[in-house]
Formats: structure tokens, C-alpha cells, sequence
């Protein structure tokens, strides 16, 4: 089943590309033709991988709700956990490799749980945490409360430090991250009507010389990118998410076409060295301060 999922992810990246590059839909043939088949092997493949997915979701249903509830309480709906759970699952299955003597169900439990940690750390808090400072928010908050526990009194970062294994300026750093996020509805005081969130100045908006000059920017970049060549074109755009602003990694990029990284590190090196020239760097040097 992991073998369909694989596939079927393969071909839709190749497909995300194609209309990624061609801004629209692509049809059947066109994206035969940059997978290699024709269109009625994609077609057999495309049905196999959409029933060897909806497989895969179908059996690990029972094992996601059940993961599932580990995290309820923590703001997050459940319906969205099991969403989560079943990227989990979706990625676990493409990543998965049977030679390796480990089965598949308890292969795919890190992925979901993984999936799941990410969501909570995402939404759960009024603010976003990095995942690994939010794992260890948890780690504290659970030896915390052991602690506590055990030796009836809260304490101290020394004795968390030992427990739990992480320094302590791990611990003071993210102890930082515990206090309460407070509302941008609340009232700046009693004596003053107004709310944090009309006194405070909105650094989303940005000024039209430099919303004008970006455009420009943009603009320039893609003048200088059609001057490379067809596949050097298109690392640069994966490589640095030139078009849907995620930038991807050189074993990303191998995979969807089916080379190796350090094969896309050398076009991706090659491209960087033609547009490295003085007349490209003295054209691009007045939007440094943008």
C-alpha cells in the first residue's frame, strides 16, 4: 500500500510543478508527458495510488483517533487532530521502507504523533512557538508536576534540569514562553477607554515606495531567470520558493526530478554563478535596503 502512496505523491508533485510553472491547470497528456507515461499507464497509477491512500487513512483510522486523544483539553477540535493525523499517516506511508524490518503500524505512529505536536504547537497557544521550544514547554511543564508531586514543593530550574535532561538556559528560555498571552481586546486601563489593539501601530502595512519597489524587484529577478537555462530556471524557482514563496531542500528538489541532491547542487551552483556577474550585482544594488 506504502508503494501506491509513494507514487501517487510523485505524480502530483510533478503535476504542482507543471502548473506552478504554466499558471493553470494541466491537462492529462501534458502531465503524461512530463511523468514519462502515457496516459493510460498515469491513469492506472493515479487510481492505484488514490485507492492504496484512501486504504492506508481507512485502516489507521482507529489508530489517529486513538493518538488523537492525547491531546485533547489543549484548545485544539478534535476533527482538526485527526486531519493532522492523517498527514501523518500520508507521510509516514511515503517515507516508510519495509527492508528496513520495522512494520508499517508502528513506523507510522511517529509521523501522526509528530503531525499532532506541530498542530497543537501551532494553535494552541496565542502565539506561534517553534516545535522544539514547545517540546520542551511540555517536557518542563510534566517534570513540574512531578516533582511537585513527590517532593510536595514547586521546584527549583536546578532540580528540572536534572529530571528532565535539559540545560538550564533551555529552561529559563522557555519558561519565557509560559506566561499568559494577554488579549488585543483588553482595555489599556481603567481610566482609558481605548484597547491594546487600536493603540497599537499595524507593521503589516507596508509603505507604497517599498510596496512598488518589491514589485520592481520581482520583476528584475524574473527578467534575470529567463536568461538561464529550462532546468536551471527551474531549481532556483524550488530551491528559494520563487513562486509559492516555499523554498524546498536539494533532496526535495532531487526527488521530483528524480536525481540526486547533489546533482541539483551542482545546477543550482552553476545558475548562482551566472547570475553573480558585476553588470547583474550593480543592477539589483539599490533594493539592499528594501
Amino acid at each position: 500500500m506504502s508503494k501506491g502512496v509513494k507514487v501517487i505523491a510523485h505524480l502530483e508533485r510533478i503535476r504542482t510543478i507543471l502548473e506552478e510553472e504554466t499558471g493553470q491547470v494541466v491537462s492529462l497528456a501534458c502531465w503524461a508527458e512530463a511523468a514519462g507515461v502515457d496516459e493510460k499507464d498515469l491513469q492506472r497509477s493515479l487510481h492505484f495510488g488514490w485507492f492504496c491512500r484512501d486504504e492506508i487513512l481507512r485502516s489507521t483510522r482507529s489508530l489517529v483517533l486513538f493518538l488523537a486523544r492525547n491531546y485533547r483539553g489543549l484548545g485544539i477540535a478534535l476533527e482538526d487532530l485527526v486531519q493532522a493525523g492523517n498527514m501523518g499517516v500520508i507521510i509516514g506511508a511515503e517515507r516508510f521502507d519495509h527492508t528496513r524490518g520495522c512494520r508499517f503500524s508502528t513506523y507510522v505512529q511517529y509521523w501522526i504523533r509528530k503531525s499532532m505536536s506541530r498542530m497543537v504547537s501551532r494553535h494552541a497557544r496565542g502565539i506561534r512557538v517553534p516545535y522544539t521550544l514547545s517540546s520542551a514547554i511540555n517536557q518542563i511543564q510534566k517534570a513540574r508536576k512531578s516533582l511537585n508531586y513527590h517532593n510536595g514543593k514547586y521546584p527549583d530550574d536546578e532540580e528540572i534540569a536534572k529530571f528532565s535532561g535539559l540545560s538550564v538556559a533551555k529552561i529559563k528560555s522557555a519558561s519565557k514562553c509560559l506566561r499568559v498571552v494577554g488579549s488585543i481586546n483588553q482595555k489599556v486601563g481603567d481610566c482609558i477607554s481605548a484597547k491594546y489593539m487600536e493603540l497599537a501601530p499595524d507593521l503589516a502595512i507596508k509603505s507604497p515606495e517599498k510596496t512598488v519597489m518589491r514589485q520592481h524587484l520581482r520583476s528584475e529577478i524574473y527578467e534575470l531567470l529567463n536568461g538561464l537555462d529550462v532546468r536551471e530556471k527551474q531549481v532556483l524557482m524550488l530551491r528559494y520558493g520563487l513562486r509559492d514563496h516555499r523554498p524546498r531542500s536539494l533532496e526535495e528538489i532531487g526527488r521530483i526530478f528524480r536525481v540526486s541532491k547533489e546533482w541539483i547542487r551542482k545546477i543550482e551552483k552553476k545558475a548562482l554563478k551566472k547570475l553573480r556577474d558585476l553588470e547583474t550585482c550593480q543592477s539589483l544594488s539599490h533594493y539592499l535596503n528594501l
